[in-house]
């Protein structure tokens, strides 16, 4: 039999004093209850903590993964795309110089090199163009311009040395491809509808009857454009990506969150209703 005083709680809950020197039972159940029910509480965020961190975690590996197998899939893509355009701009000039080189066949098989048929030669090159800024040009073993339709104050001087702004030598370099046989060659040239300097795709061959360097070339700045316009893309559909998955992660450690939160508040309802 418990003896003692007995007072009320504000909440009008039962409490009983010390009786000779002890806590009543009552007290003591009520405090281990409210101690486990706060190491519970813990221990619930715990769990809670330990199911939202390895999904955080998964999910930066799976966005760390996606965004480098997406780099290194537009990385292909546009190295794909840079060898199909330069593929088409090869293919478009070998045939204008496979066109040049026979409207003057008749001269070069004629087996004269008077100035008169040269000068014709000189003429017939000079009225061919293509494009805004397609034209043909000439030049002698030695590096010596002989003609330019778009830049006429070029014709008479020697180039041989000449080097554009990265150092290499333009002239060597297109002399030294016509001599192996010709064929492609890339350097920096002024592009007349701009008048700025732009990488361009050159294709030249000898002309060994005059000792002639015949050439064209096309400018690559469209091809970089178009590059360009790719890279861009990929970037936006990669930042797309990441986005979504960071929505992934959000909404799934909200979703996680607002559980464990809810599991919490049924509890401590169903441990208050046995308070009562």
């Amino acid at each position: 039999m418990v003896s003692g005083s007995r007072t009320a709680h504000e909440n009008g809950a039962a409490t009983y004093h010390r009786v000779d020197g002890k806590p009543s039972t009552l007290r003591c159940t009520i405090r281990c209850y409210d101690y486990f029910d706060a190491h519970g509480m813990q221990l619930r965020q715990k769990v809670i903590f330990l199911a939202i961190a390895p999904l955080i975690v998964a999910l930066c590996a799976i966005a760390l993964f996606v965004r480098q197998q997406a780099i290194a899939l537009a990385h292909e893509q546009h190295a794909t795309i840079q060898q199909a355009y330069l593929a088409s701009k090869q293919a478009e000039l070998r045939h204008y110089v496979d066109l040049a080189s026979h409207s003057i066949a008749h001269l070069t098989a004629s087996g004269r090199s008077d100035p008169a048929t040269l000068a014709e030669a000189k003429r017939v090159l000079q009225s061919l163009s293509f494009g805004d800024d397609g034209y043909f040009f000439v030049y002698d073993m030695h590096g010596r311009n002989l003609m330019h339709p778009r830049q006429p104050e070029l014709v008479g001087r020697d180039l041989w040395n000449l080097r554009d702004q990265f150092g290499a030598p333009t002239i060597q370099n297109i002399v030294a491809v016509a001599k192996q046989g010709g064929g492609l060659v890339r350097y920096n040239w002024v592009k007349p509808s701009t008048n700025k300097s732009g990488p361009k795709l050159g294709y030249v061959v000898a002309v060994p009857q005059w000792g002639w360097i015949m050439g064209s070339g096309l400018y690559l700045d469209d091809v970089q454009a178009a590059l360009d316009q790719v890279d861009a893309q990929q970037s936006r559909n990669i930042q797309t990506t990441m986005w979504w998955i960071a929505g992934v992660a959000i909404l799934a450690t909200l979703v996680i969150g607002g559980a464990g939160l809810a599991l919490n508040v049924s509890e401590s309802r169903v441990a208050d209703t046995k308070l009562k």
